[in-house]
């Protein structure tokens, strides 16, 4: 695991002082060393996080000639078998690294190589031999990679701070992806927060050759209609398989010579992978980390312990306490890149720097059980619209949603829930939108529009976010139901954008720590896309095959625990007793906000008023997303644009800079 940055100029030499510069950027992603490769106009580097071959992992990785350079940010799982394949073939290897198979596997098989490939990636080829400069990444987007390309030549790097570095770009907040955040809660496709800085998008390949860049994608989502459906004879058979499918992937991703921990919530997916990672490490005790809040509206800490206890595991908790979120919050946007509609970040922030305090640096997530399993409210409240819309006024079909939502206290309040009914009305009977299932979310985004200016929102009428989604939307999106699509647009925008990006990587990273993600699996993935609906979506009990298959080995509060969104305090966690810190009011000033050019000054104040008297009655769940999307837009103008603050990472590099 660690960093990559690199470019091609085409004019001139590449400069070894700028390389070092953009890789002292992002140390925090590898803080234990800096290498790299020049050569005439070619210049790719790392900032290493040692995990696998501790002494002979070192990047970058050269063939005989020196034509061809390898780097990349991640883990292949299935290197070894690669590597024993390519030893059959006649290669030869001096190191037990992944980045010397990555090497002979391009030169075996050429571009193509990457379908050959399981693990979470990011990697950048340069071949001198035709000249062409290649990236990939891995096929959930579980590692992030940026990239600008001009007439001098192209930039690439697993941050935006660091192409900054090349002073090729001079940082501007994109108008394009606050539209997008602000509608959909995350950028989209090559989109990314600043302009001329492109996201290369997951499971896609870009080549880079004189002056001509190519991008193509190599894997895609795996729609059950376009699938051979998994026909066995029985509820028990399925659990068998998908078992031995899961416990397959949770072991590849033991591979490392550290140890590995596991981020522990309380929920199904998080116990489930501690449940599998103990068994296979036997008599060794496993190491668990878990988030708590003193506000009890936020805390999981019973379902934690529940879980820790019944597994004899060793559990450390963070305590996230009222001002916590708030002191850490700009540091957490300056890792994020990104404008965040939830603080939720922060305290994952706060939890991967007390695992690198104490010396672990991998850690197993649960992202991804929600997208492959159809663990969302947002599936079957899809199911329920449409249900209800084939008799509208019948209130027992809307009343549905009460039981859906139960652990929202607005929805068991009689005044607010007649209220809530109103508003999905107007979203049940355009049945044929090939976005029904995402039209309630999708127009709270786009009220959140009422806080934009005059002059952003004319931008936006020209420059609609749906047609921007429209635009990137595969074939079979048109061919699957609501729920397969919203499957699709789950994985596509809030899972890689956000919870495997700002909510994930960038988090963790933060502090040298790298997670690894079981249910993301592309093997598992596939396999879960045959099952049947039933089996993942029963009525409206969500993930339904995951908690019967482990329903024996855990606690049946953790089986039969619905699913509890991860939240933090939003609004609350700034407003402590009304005030906010000093830097919240001095950048959401009339002035700053004029400024900036993206809000409303005077719809800015109104939120700021509600917010310093903070109730239940007055702050929204939509005040305080937009709440949380003004402040952290501000705060990437404020650190990126004019460069105030600052602000670097906790973990610096402790050796010298090296070229290969």
């Amino acid at each position: 695991m660690c960093g990559i940055a690199g470019y091609l100029t085409l004019n001139g030499r590449a400069n070894s002082g700028v390389l070092h510069q953009m890789l002292s950027t992002i140390e925090h992603r590898g803080p234990d060393g800096l290498s790299g490769f020049v050569d005439k106009q070619v210049a790719l580097g790392t900032a290493r996080l040692s995990i696998v071959d501790l002494e002979g992992g070192t990047q970058p990785a050269l063939n005989k000639n020196r034509d061809v350079c390898v780097v990349f940010n991640g883990e292949i799982y299935n290197f070894l078998e690669e590597r024993a394949l390519l030893v059959q073939k006649g290669h030869l290897f001096s190191t037990n690294s992944e980045v010397e198979t990555l090497l002979a596997l391009y030169l075996e098989f050429g571009p193509k190589f990457v379908e050959r490939l399981n693990g979470q990636f990011a990697i950048a080829i340069w071949d001198g031999r035709n000249e062409a400069l290649h990236l990939y990444r891995d096929r959930l987007g579980i590692r992030p990679l940026f990239w600008h390309r001009s007439d001098n030549g192209f930039i690439f790097a697993s941050e935006i701070k660091s192409i900054f570095q090349h002073n090729e770009v001079i940082p501007q907040l994109n108008p394009k992806s606050i539209a997008e955040t602000f509608r959909f809660w995350t950028n989209i496709g090559d989109t990314s927060s600043f302009k001329g800085i492109q996201q290369l998008p997951p499971g896609h390949h870009a080549t880079f050759k004189r002056k001509d860049l190519v991008i193509d994608r190599y894997w895609n989502w795996p729609f059950p209609c376009e699938q051979k459906p998994l026909e066995l004879n029985s509820d028990e058979e399925y659990f068998e398989a998908f078992s031995e499918k899961l416990v397959e992937s949770v072991s590849r991703r033991k591979m490392a010579d550290v140890p590995i921990g596991v981020y522990l919530s309380g929920g199904i997916d998080s116990s489930v992978l501690a449940l599998n990672l103990s068994e296979q490490m036997g008599d060794e005790i496993l190491q668990t980390y878990s988030v708590t809040f003193a506000d009890s509206e936020f805390d999981e800490s019973s379902a934690q312990k529940t879980v820790a206890k019944h597994l004899g595991i060793k559990n450390t908790e963070v305590l996230i306490s009222a001002n916590s979120i708030s002191k850490v919050f700009p540091q957490v946007v300056w890792q994020a890149e990104t404008p965040l509609f939830r603080s939720a970040p922060a305290p994952l922030f706060l939890l991967s720097r007390q695992v690198h305090e104490d010396k672990i640096k991998v850690v197993m997530t649960g992202e991804g059980a929600d997208e492959i399993l159809l663990g969302y409210d947002l599936f079957r409240e899809a199911a329920i619209r449409r249900f209800w819309s084939r008799s509208s006024n019948s209130k027992w079909r809307g009343s549905l949603l009460r039981r859906l939502y139960s652990y929202l206290p607005q929805y068991q309040n009689p005044r607010y829930f007649k209220m809530l009914l109103e508003f999905y009305k107007p979203h049940l009977y355009d049945t044929g939108d090939p976005h029904y299932a995402m039209a309630v979310r999708w127009a709270n985004g786009s009220a959140l529009e009422s806080f934009f200016s005059e002059e952003m929102k004319s931008f936006i009428v020209a420059n609609d976010p749906v047609l921007n989604m429209n635009a990137i939307l595969p074939p079979s999106y048109t061919k699957s139901d609501d729920i397969d699509r919203a499957q699709w647009m789950e994985s596509q925008t809030l899972l890689s954008n956000y919870l495997l990006s700002s909510q994930g990587d960038r988090m963790s990273m933060a502090h040298g720590v790298e997670s690894r993600v079981p249910f993301l699996d592309h093997e598992f993935i596939e396999f879960c896309s045959r099952l049947p609906r039933k089996l993942k979506l029963k009525g409206l009990k969500d993930k339904f095959i995951l908690r019967k298959t482990f329903a024996k080995k855990l606690p049946k509060g953790i089986t039969s625990r619905p699913k509890v969104a991860y939240q933090a305090p939003d609004v609350k966690a700034f407003f402590v007793d009304g005030k906010a810190p000093d830097y919240v009011y001095d950048i959401l000033s009339p002035k700053r906000i004029r400024e900036n050019g993206f809000f409303s000054e005077t719809r800015v104040e109104q939120l700021l008023n509600k917010a310093k008297s903070f109730k239940l009655d007055r702050v929204s769940t939509r005040d305080n997303m937009a709440f949380m999307l003004i402040l952290s837009t501000m705060l990437l103008d404020e650190i990126f644009v004019r460069k105030r603050g600052g602000y670097t990472s906790d973990l610096k590099c402790t050796s010298i800079f090296k070229l290969v």
